[in-house]
């Protein structure tokens, strides 16, 4: 059995209302009849893997996925829109997304778009979520948490998730407050434009990763379960170093990585060699398949943990004793 918890979707009808934008983020068509997704860093290849449900539990079983927790791709700039925008289109993504989860039973998971904009917006929008559509919690921005500060003004959300016992995922993607975002222009190839993207990205990733873990934000929701993507970004690798500096410059201090227990992480869009880092930084225990698709590949993925140097004792639990644990109430 694989479980795969970081997967996105977007619906026909949501693709629809993107098609008659005029500012990002929108979809647009080439003469050729292909279409590109617009987000606010730059074109995506947009087709019908992101939009036909039937299409994906084909690709799911040939590939050997048993289950998938769908989210709105947190890149996309939908839900950071200001409020009078996000919130119809949230709710066009949470509602059909509540369709195709019942329509395959035992196949499907959603979690919720919300309207980060408004933080009363996003509570209401999570209430309808849970209490009349069935979703299992919400996928929620990493930049929301890049300080204590900036996590606690999500504590409203939070309050709800704790009442209700949901799954929240801290995806790569910006608070509403820094939008709209642009990428400077650069004379760099493309190859290192993309290279040095991906570092900020997972940068940003691994500073959430330590809020997360160091600060007492999750002290208040015990009840909650939450995962982290990319393996909680660039944090495996700087922890020792972390460590290091605290007994250098502060001995009577704990290490860091002493709290490093709570939080669980994906593996998408990473190999082998960065899941053996994570497990021996984290724990085996702690660690989740996230694929990403359709935006990466699921079998590159699914190779990275088959090839990774761990036991397959350890690989299976990756593969889904982790996340069934972790999902348990819904499974």
């Amino acid at each position: 059995m694989t479980i795969d918890l970081h997967a996105h979707y977007v619906p026909l009808k949501l693709a629809e209302a993107l098609r008659f934008r005029r500012a990002t983020p929108l979809i647009s068509r080439n003469d050729d009849g292909t279409e590109i997704y617009h987000m606010p860093v730059g074109p995506l290849q947009f087709t019908t893997a992101y939009t036909d449900i039937a299409e994906r539990i084909s690709f799911l079983d040939s590939v050997g996925i048993d289950v998938q927790v769908l989210s709105l791709p947190g890149l996309f700039g939908i839900d950071y829109l200001p409020a009078e925008q996000s919130v119809e289109l949230v709710q066009l993504f949470n509602d059909d997304l509540s369709i195709q989860c019942q329509i395959y039973p035992g196949r499907l998971l959603g979690l919720a778009a919300l309207p980060l904009d408004n933080i009363q917006e996003s509570v209401s929008e999570l209430k309808r979520a849970v209490e009349s559509l069935g979703l299992i919690g919400a996928i929620l921005p990493n930049n929301s948490f890049l300080t204590a500060d900036h996590a606690h003004r999500l504590a409203p959300i939070f309050d709800y998730g704790q009442l209700k016992g949901l799954h929240f995922f801290i995806h790569p993607g910006w608070r509403p407050d820094e939008c709209p975002v642009t990428s400077a222009p650069t004379d760099e190839p493309i190859g290192m434009v993309i290279s040095r993207g991906a570092l900020k990205l997972q940068n940003a990733v691994a500073q959430a990763m330590t809020t997360l873990l160091y600060s007492d934000f999750l002290n208040s929701y015990p009840g909650i379960t939450l995962h982290m993507a990319n393996l909680g970004g660039t944090f495996p690798m700087v922890v020792e170093r972390m460590d290091h500096t605290v007994v250098t410059r502060f001995p009577d201090e704990q290490k860091l990585s002493l709290g490093a227990n709570r939080v669980h992480v994906d593996c998408s869009s990473l190999g082998p060699r960065a899941i053996e880092i994570a497990a021996a930084v984290y724990g085996v225990d702690k660690i989740v398949v996230g694929t990403d698709t359709p935006i990466f590949s699921a079998e590159w993925t699914l190779e990275a943990v088959k090839s990774a140097s761990l036991s397959d004792s350890e690989k299976n639990s990756i593969l889904s004793g982790n996340a069934a644990a972790l999902l348990a109430r819904w499974l």
